[in-house]
């Protein structure tokens, strides 16, 4: 049986199924379910792990449901949804030690990862989309931990966030509401929210200084005035997935807690299905117009990003929001999304009978889609 490799922070101490996310789990076991019907399967590990000089890395199969320690050859074909990938490395081989030693030995690791590391960065990213489309994503600039620059973009609008270049989740994100020259500053972490109130604009940044503390790499984004809904704001997160032939998709809309102006679910979000708030928010006229535009959008900036590495983009998350004159102005891309709405928070194992509607909209197209990416990557290598 051939293996396909999954890439993930495991360890060797911990058995995985304790700690795994569900969105790492699901795709796990689903991904392995639907390669073992072509005589392949997943293959679970660390690159941490890999030492250059062996061609075997110890790491985990699934068995009825089950991870069983062992040791494998490193696959030619693999999948990457590790995190903080740079860290990670740093405990093991380095990174660009791992790039070069995979290409030098033809290991294929999907999506690649040098165009993981230029999404990672939120300007970079910022300056690929004004290629696609200028007026798409709001103003982006690098922070220089400047008062003259948080006043330009504190004067332009009502919203201004301030994001790591390579944050996560939302954490570490903040905001600042101006309202009738009142500064209002909300930091975001570890699900938890600290607003804090600003005398001036030089307290502002003073107490942005605290907050970033030692990390210097952020960006300054315009906030974007979004349509409301029922006291919240929302986002849509759209996941885009190749097969090996074509791009799919699946969407969800997502929620913000009462006054938070961020929706990831990470940070309280609540996700919910597209379609209903948009028709609650905008009537079926417009909410068909506005989903329609979605899918143009979404599917064109997919095909624009794909053009970089032409057959080697399995997955990609793009996060839009509706502005108040029903436009979709993009916020967020991300190369290593969670599962969308209930394969975030619940896994195959664990699911009840009322999930498995949920499962089927969102969490087994996705999965089946990547799939598939994988096993052509193997068929064509004459693998499988």
């Amino acid at each position: 049986m051939n293996n396909v490799g999954v890439l993930y922070n495991c360890s060797m101490r911990t058995n995985p199924r304790a700690r795994l996310s569900p969105s790492v789990l699901n795709r796990v076991a689903l991904i392995d379910a639907r390669l073992r019907e072509s005589g392949m399967r997943v293959f679970y590990y660390s690159p941490k792990h890999i030492t250059p000089s062996e061609r075997r890395v110890p790491g985990y199969v699934l068995e009825n449901g089950e991870f069983v320690r062992t040791t494998a050859e490193i696959p030619a074909v693999n999948g990457n949804w590790t995190y903080q990938t740079r860290r990670l490395l740093d405990q093991g081989m380095g990174y660009q030690r791992l790039v070069e030693w995979a290409q030098a030995r033809g290991i294929e690791i999907y999506v690649p990862p040098m165009f993981s590391e230029l999404i990672g960065d939120k300007y970079e990213t910022y300056r690929l989309v004004q290629g696609y489309r200028e007026t798409l994503q709001p103003h982006c600039e690098r922070y220089l931990h400047s008062v003259r620059q948080l006043r330009d973009f504190v004067a332009d609008g009502t919203l201004t966030f301030i994001k790591p270049c390579a944050g996560s989740k939302g954490d570490r994100i903040i905001t600042i509401r101006n309202a009738r020259g009142k500064l209002g500053l909300t930091h975001y972490a570890g699900g938890r929210r600290l607003k804090l109130e600003s005398g001036s604009l030089a307290d502002a940044a003073s107490t942005i200084e605290r907050l970033t503390g030692s990390m210097k790499r952020y960006v300054i984004q315009q906030g974007v005035e979004t349509l409301p809904y029922e006291n919240s704001v929302f986002d849509i997160r759209v996941v885009m997935f190749h097969d090996g032939s074509r791009w799919g998709w699946v969407h969800e809309a997502r929620l913000s807690p009462l006054d938070s102006d961020l929706s990831n679910v990470s940070q309280g979000g609540t996700s919910v299905v597209t379609e209903g708030l948009l028709f609650d928010v905008l009537g079926d006229e417009d909410a068909r117009y506005l989903l329609e535009k979605l899918r143009s959008e979404s599917f064109g900036l997919a095909a624009y990003l794909e053009r970089l590495h032409p057959g080697d983009l399995m997955e990609i998350a793009f996060d839009f929001v509706v502005d108040c004159g029903i436009g979709l102005r993009l916020v967020e891309i991300n190369t290593k999304p969670g599962l969308a709405s209930i394969g975030f928070l619940r896994t195959v194992y664990d699911k009840r009978r009322e999930h498995e509607p949920m499962f089927e909209r969102w969490v087994y197209p996705h999965t089946s889609a990547v799939a598939r990416f994988l096993r052509a990557k193997m068929h064509r290598r004459g693998l499988g």
